[in-house]
């Protein structure tokens, strides 16, 4: 039976909600086993656990009655509601990964997502930020107080392309004073990056701050700590990170301004230095020349765009 109004389940056994049907208590033992038994990252773990609830709210059938036609109107609910296609992807992966899941250990004999085709997503430009962009965030530093020494910090790593995820999960044992090591990353993109100068001097002055702060500075603690009262001293998490740029996006008067367009602005400054694609991928941590590409094109287009400007434009000259 298709609930029409869902009620959502938040999948955790800490949760004080109302007792649950034995049909939902056999299906949330199924969920919370799949959650002990993958290697998720917190981030996508996080995620899972939503769209999975969002679905659990959506029916009250049993794992192993679900047909692939139930899959294809719960589709349609997504759409319904109006969710972007990169969303109803997001929530369409979560299912197709637990019914996976669901089959290869033989608790239900067929996977009902096997049909389920997700909706095409549009390719997405790179939103990169300008020279004058990147300038205007650094300059707010001097406008944040106690806080500059830690920001600039920060600031300089995001400036090296790492992923939000990739800073909070850092150690002050993965910085070796000329590079940082990634050992926890999206869809295990592990490595190194190389660090600039100025990236060096701010993290280096920050570990020292830190210290004479009276703050923990060994090797196993958190590169980068949060400065907000309620945890104060422990390390930045995700949501802090986002707040930190929030308020520097505010400061600097930018526009949509996140923690991943300065990543974007990495990987097509490198792909506008004519780097080879491979050795830049190797830097921005990117699997696949597939994925790396739309760098590539929006290097190729900036360039184009100069060299027209260059020869028809006489006010350029």
């Amino acid at each position: 039976m298709i609930v029409p109004e869902p009620k959502f389940v938040l999948i955790d056994a800490l949760t004080e909600s109302p007792k649950p049907s034995p049909i939902e208590d056999f299906r949330l033992v199924r969920v919370n086993e799949y959650f002990r038994s993958m290697e998720l990252s917190a981030n996508s773990e996080r995620a899972y656990r939503r769209s999975l609830s969002r679905f659990l709210g959506w029916t009250d059938k049993g794992w192993h009655i679900l047909k692939h036609q139930d899959l294809d109107r719960y589709k349609e609910y997504l759409k319904e509601l109006e969710l972007s296609n990169a969303t109803i992807c997001q929530e369409l992966a979560a299912l197709k990964s637990f019914f996976n899941w669901l089959t290869i250990k033989d608790y239900i004999t067929k996977d009902p997502t096997l049909t389920l085709i997700k909706p095409k997503i549009k390719p997405t430009t790179p939103q990169e930020l300008s020279e004058e962009q990147v300038d205007a965030l650094f300059a707010a530093i001097e406008k944040r107080g106690w806080h500059r020494t830690r920001d600039e910090a920060l600031l300089r790593v995001l400036e090296h392309g790492l992923r939000a995820s990739e800073i909070t999960a850092l150690d002050v044992k993965d910085y070796d004073g000329k590079r940082l090591h990634i050992t926890e990353a999206k869809k295990d993109s592990v490595g190194f990056v190389p660090l600039l100068s100025e990236a060096r001097i701010a993290i280096d002055a920050y570990i020292e701050w830190r210290a004479v702060e009276g703050m923990d500075v060994g090797k196993n603690s958190a590169l980068f700590l949060s400065h907000s009262n309620r945890s104060k001293g422990k390390r930045l998490t995700y949501n802090g990170l986002y707040d930190i740029v929030k308020v520097y996006s505010k400061l600097a008067e930018l526009e949509k301004c996140y923690p991943h367009r300065l990543r974007h602005t990495l990987a097509t400054n490198l792909a506008l230095s004519g780097m080879d694609s491979m050795l830049a991928r190797r830097i921005t941590r990117h699997r696949s020349e597939a994925s790396y590409q739309r760098y590539s094109e929006r290097g190729l287009d900036r360039k184009a765009e100069e060299q027209f400007w260059l020869l028809f434009d006489s006010t350029s000259k």
